[in-house]
């Protein structure tokens, strides 16, 4: 493996940076993205920030439009619905060879990323009477736990397109309604079905378990979309009626 250099690690730095301030909501869906003046802000080169963008892209979290630069990509319920059935049809093989193939030690490092996703809050404590602020120790751990599912599948192939398939679907979650997913289901619980199927080698159940989890999650996502997009469609006929009612 060729030895990262300091530039190498600069943009890999700068894209993670990036990517928690996307999945923070520093960036809203659709937003433009200038190299030049992220480029001033981070204290790096173009160069860099170009290329970390380009990482960004390549995760389905940024889309680049010719002549127009890089965009934070726009949240669009058809796309939640087609990123849902490849997550089922790749996460789901990729999860039925591991589960099959896997070993006592993918079985014990699957066991801990379990026990720490169970040790951190989906959310945390926010303002008093509101459901709470994203964690990000809970999606970062949420994320590995998926992974160290599917790991031992052995397809290198597979597993890159499993993680930049999650990583979309992650921006949809953090932009999900606060407290809609976690008040309407026991996520705990679908994880640890998730885990006592892995550990027993039941790979058919597994990839049923699976599915099942994330069409619950695609659903609520779904409904916190179309929620945010009728009340931009109300507050559109509502700035019409008042620019309709202007006196001559």
């Amino acid at each position: 493996m060729a030895k990262r250099t300091g530039a190498d690690t600069l943009v890999v730095d700068v894209h993670a940076q990036l990517r928690d301030d996307i999945f923070n909501r520093r960036f809203r869906p659709g937003e433009r993205l200038k190299p030049n003046d992220l480029a001033g802000r981070f204290g790096v080169s173009i160069g860099v920030m170009r290329e970390a963008l380009g990482m960004l892209a390549a995760q389905n979290l940024v889309r680049i439009e010719r002549n127009r630069g890089f965009h934070v990509i726009e949240l669009s319920a058809q796309y939640l619905t087609d990123l849902t059935a490849a997550r089922k049809i790749n996460e789901g093989a990729a999860l039925r060879l591991s589960v099959r193939r896997g070993s006592v030690t993918w079985e014990a490092a699957v066991l801990a990323a379990h026990h720490r996703l169970a040790s951190e809050p989906m959310r945390l404590p926010g303002e008093p009477g509101t459901p709470g602020v994203r964690n990000n120790g809970w999606a970062a751990a949420h994320l590995a736990f998926h992974y160290k599912l599917i790991e031992a599948c052995e397809n290198r192939v597979l597993l890159d397109i499993c993680l930049r398939l999650s990583d979309a679907a992650e921006l949809y979650r953090a932009w999900s309604g606060p407290g809609g997913e976690a008040a309407s289901r026991n996520i705990a619980a679908e994880h640890r079905a998730l885990l006592d199927a892995a550990l027993a080698h039941e790979a058919d159940l597994a990839g049923a378990l699976f599915e099942a989890h994330v069409d619950r999650t695609a659903a609520i996502l779904l409904g916190g979309i179309r929620a945010t997009q009728q009340s931009a469609d109300d507050a559109a006929v509502s700035d019409s009626g008042r620019e309709g009612r202007r006196p001559a």
